[in-house]
């Protein structure tokens, strides 16, 4: 890696850091570039280098967040464990991803979706994201069916769609929820609850 590379990563780090510290403490809507780039020590020029707009940063949030978790998921799948065992494994480390910083969790997803007008999971990020999940759990439910740990006669499609349903409607419920009841142990019971119906 070339220095020039390496200072625009230094750069972005900054601006990511900076950002994340300002959304948390005032919110997003009330936290300006002037205040990122203050927060960060660089121009405002240099930020807008890197990102269009404050909500291309929000964007940025959760691309990262992302990145790190599909890896470690992808990594996970390969393990010689029951269907059911990976798959839990997956979703509840998903969870616990999240559990450790709820609000900024919130902040991503909620506030993007305000900022660009959509509600529900509608916006193009998150149909990929959404998709992203499918494959990888239609991929585990069809190996568990070569594997005979999953029924034979079982829609993979669909049960691969209904977990990522239940998935991600939970974490909305949890980051609506004024409760502070455990995500992780919530995806944890309703896996149990699926694999009553899918496992063999």
């Amino acid at each position: 890696m070339s220095l020039r590379e390496k200072s625009k990563i230094e750069t972005k780090n900054k601006i990511f850091e900076a950002s994340g510290k300002l959304f948390k403490e005032k919110g997003f809507e009330n936290t300006t570039v002037d205040e990122i780039t203050t927060e960060a020590e660089i121009a405002k020029g240099t930020f807008f280098n890197y990102f269009p707009t404050k909500e291309a940063l929000l964007l940025y949030f959760g691309e990262q967040k992302e990145v790190l978790i599909y890896n470690q998921i992808e990594n996970d799948s390969v393990k010689n464990i029951p269907t059911k065992e990976k798959i839990k494994n997956i979703l509840v480390f998903l969870a616990e991803y999240y559990e450790k910083d709820k609000e900024l969790t919130k902040l991503i997803i909620f506030e993007y979706r305000r900022s660009i007008g959509y509600s529900g999971l509608r916006s193009g990020e998150d149909k990929c994201r959404i998709h992203r999940l499918t494959k990888i759990l239609h991929d585990l439910l069809e190996d568990g069916v070569k594997n005979g740990d999953v029924k034979s006669h079982f829609e993979v499609k669909k049960a691969a769609e209904i977990l990522t349903a239940v998935y991600f409607h939970s974490l909305i419920v949890w980051l609506k929820s004024e409760s502070d009841f455990s995500f992780s142990s919530d995806i944890f019971e309703k896996i149990d609850l699926l694999f009553e119906g899918i496992g063999d």
